[in-house]
C-alpha cells in the first residue's frame, strides 16, 4: 500500500520596514533601532514575535544604508534566514524593495512597521491564517473619537464612526498577489501610505481581522514612554 505524501506547508516571510527618518520622534536613529527593554530595540522586539509563529522561512528587513549592518546582526542574533536591502524614499517604496529580493518558495508574506514593538505573536498567527484563506488581510481596531470631515477649517460633515476603522500591521498578502499589484498600481504605489491601499488600487478585496489595541505604531516621544512601559508590565506579569 502507498503512503499518501504528506502536504507541505506553504511557507510565508515577512518583511520589516525599517527606513523611516523619525522626525516627529526627533531622532538622528530609525525608530526600530532604538532600545527598549536593556540593549534589545524595537526590531530585535519584532523579530522575536514573527520568530514564535509557525512556518516563518526569511524575514527581510528595510531600512537606510548606515543601519544595514545592524539590521544584519540583528537577524544574525535571532537565528533568522533573512536578507536585508535599503529603503525607498517613501514607505512603499521601501516595500517595493522588499518584494523585490524575495528568495523563491514563498507563498504569504505580511508586511510590518517596525515602529510597532507590540505586535503580539497571536496577533501574527491571526493575520497570517486569515491570509491563507482570503488572500489579502489587514488588522484594525475600532475609531474611539468622533470623526469630522474638515476643509479649510471649516466642517463639512460628522463621519459614520461605526464604519471607519484603524488600520494597523502585519498586513498579510499572498506573495505573488501583492508583487502584481505593485507592478500594476506603479509609480502611484509611492503616492500611497499602506500597503493594503497599493492590493485596493490594483483591484484586490482585502480582509480584516481584528488588532490589537497595544499594537500602536511608535511616532511621537510620549508614545515611546508609553511603550516602554507597557514592556515593562507585559515582563512583570
Amino acid at each position: 500500500m502507498k503512503r499518501k505524501k504528506r502536504k507541505k506547508a506553504p511557507a510565508w516571510a515577512v518583511i520589516l520596514v525599517a527606513a523611516g527618518k523619525s522626525k516627529r520622534l526627533k531622532s538622528k536613529v530609525p525608530k526600530p533601532f532604538l532600545p527598549m527593554v536593556g540593549k534589545r530595540t524595537m526590531l530585535d522586539l519584532c523579530l522575536a514575535s514573527f520568530k514564535k509563529v509557525p512556518g516563518l522561512r526569511y524575514a527581510i528587513i528595510v531600512t537606510r544604508q548606515p543601519f544595514m549592518e545592524t539590521a544584519i546582526q540583528a537577524i544574525y542574533r535571532h537565528r533568522l534566514a533573512g536578507i536585508v536591502t535599503k529603503g525607498g524614499e517613501e514607505r512603499e517604496d521601501s516595500v517595493r524593495r522588499g518584494l523585490q529580493v524575495m528568495p523563491p518558495g514563498v507563498d504569504y508574506v505580511l508586511i510590518h512597521d517596525g515602529a510597532r514593538p507590540l505586535a503580539t505573536p497571536m496577533l501574527i498567527e491571526r493575520v497570517l491564517e486569515a491570509t491563507k484563506r482570503y488572500g489579502a488581510v489587514i488588522p484594525v481596531v475600532p475609531v474611539k473619537d468622533t470623526l469630522k470631515l474638515v476643509k479649510r477649517d471649516k466642517v463639512v460633515k460628522t463621519l459614520d464612526r461605526s464604519k471607519v476603522w484603524a488600520v494597523q500591521t502585519p498586513q498579510g498578502f499572498k506573495y505573488r498577489d501583492l508583487k502584481r499589484a505593485f507592478a500594476k498600481v506603479g509609480n502611484r504605489a509611492s503616492r500611497l501610505t499602506d500597503d493594503a491601499a497599493v492590493a485596493e488600487a490594483a483591484g484586490l478585496t482585502v480582509q480584516v481581522v481584528t488588532g490589537d489595541i497595544h499594537n500602536f505604531k511608535v511616532t511621537t516621544p510620549e508614545d515611546l514612554r508609553h511603550a516602554k512601559t507597557l514592556i515593562k508590565r507585559i515582563g512583570r506579569s
